[in-house]
């Protein structure tokens, strides 16, 4: 859903995808946030969050979320396109 490039301070680049399990993880553990709000408002805080959830399941990132905001800095598209939910047959 979320493709993000996490590159360090060395230059050194990785590639984590947030998909909709790292998406609702980040409702979850959100007040008020919802995809459609993400999409709408693009809050750099909540992209952070979401790639720090990406990285942890992906890449398998050891820290806090404050350490990985403090070691990356992203680059990365929202695909405002795409409807998370299955359409019905």
């Amino acid at each position: 859903m979320i493709t993000f490039k996490l590159k360090d301070d060395s230059g050194e680049v990785e590639e984590v995808t947030a998909t909709t399990r790292d998406i609702l993880n980040w409702e979850r553990t959100s007040k008020n946030k919802s995809f459609g709000g993400l999409v709408d408002n693009q809050e750099i805080g909540d992209f952070y969050k979401i790639a720090f959830f990406a990285a942890k399941r992906t890449v398998g990132f050891v820290g806090t979320q404050q350490d990985f905001e403090q070691r990356y800095d992203l680059e990365f598209e929202v695909d405002d396109e795409v409807d998370p939910t299955n359409a019905a047959p």
